[in-house]
């Protein structure tokens, strides 16, 4: 008796363990080969996220619908302008990947951003049109060498990055920039976070690494108010 006690004591403990360095391993952000800027003169915009699993989604994991259609709008602003100018415009769009992430997925988040859902695709208020469509399975989109080989081919040095949530996705992919040398801008207007107060956390972080919190160059995005937990 006290042996299968003992055994599910070291189930229970090792799937916790598990669970926290998978979480830990989703978010790790990588450092890669440093840019040359001089040669990289041109802009992208990054889409992070933007999908209908999140964005659309209700209950506790959830944005404020009012607040998604603001930020929505002030994105397609950007969008707007990056086709107007020839700015390439990239989406980054999250899969997860693994047996078990997704069965976390499946019970803690409704199954949202696995690979059987069917709210994968960017959300359809997205207007303008998308040169690029990545899909990544970890927090940082520059994990998947397809980026990474896109900005070099368009000689990308600026990055203006946008979408969800801004505490874990944006957060590691903003790092990763800055960790290669990219110029990166981001605001508040385009930005989703579930938890407002450590994301304002975040953002100090990431502009004390270097990146800018004003998006410049671009139509003044629409006024976003404060963001609220759902």
């Amino acid at each position: 008796m006290w042996l299968v006690i003992l055994l599910a004591a070291l189930l229970i403990i090792g799937l916790i363990g598990y669970t926290i360095y998978g979480h830990r391993r989703h978010l790790m952000t990588t450092t890669g080969t440093k840019i040359d800027l001089k040669s990289r003169p041109n802009s992208a915009l990054l889409i992070i996220d933007l999908q209908e699993d999140f964005t659309n989604a209700t209950g506790r994991h959830s944005y404020d619908p009012d607040l998604v259609n603001k930020v929505i709008t002030a994105i397609n602003d950007l969008v707007m302008f990056a086709n107007e100018n020839g700015h390439p415009v990239i989406s980054i769009r999250q899969t997860f990947a693994g047996w078990y992430v997704n069965l976390l997925v499946r019970f803690l988040n409704k199954g949202r951003g696995g690979p059987k859902s069917g709210g994968l695709d960017i959300d359809a208020r997205l207007d303008g049109d998308i040169d690029h469509d990545i899909v990544k399975s970890h927090a940082d989109a520059f994990r998947e060498p397809k980026l990474e080989a896109v900005l070099e081919r368009q000689k990308v040095g600026n990055l203006i990055i946008v979408g969800l949530d801004g505490n874990y996705c944006v957060n590691a992919t903003v790092t990763a920039a800055l960790n290669r040398g990219y110029k990166v801008a981001f605001s508040d207007a385009t930005t989703l976070a579930i938890k407002p107060a450590s994301w304002q956390a975040t953002k100090s972080r990431l502009m004390a690494r270097g990146a800018d919190d004003q998006i410049k160059n671009t139509p003044a995005p629409s006024e976003v108010t404060s963001q609220k937990s759902a």
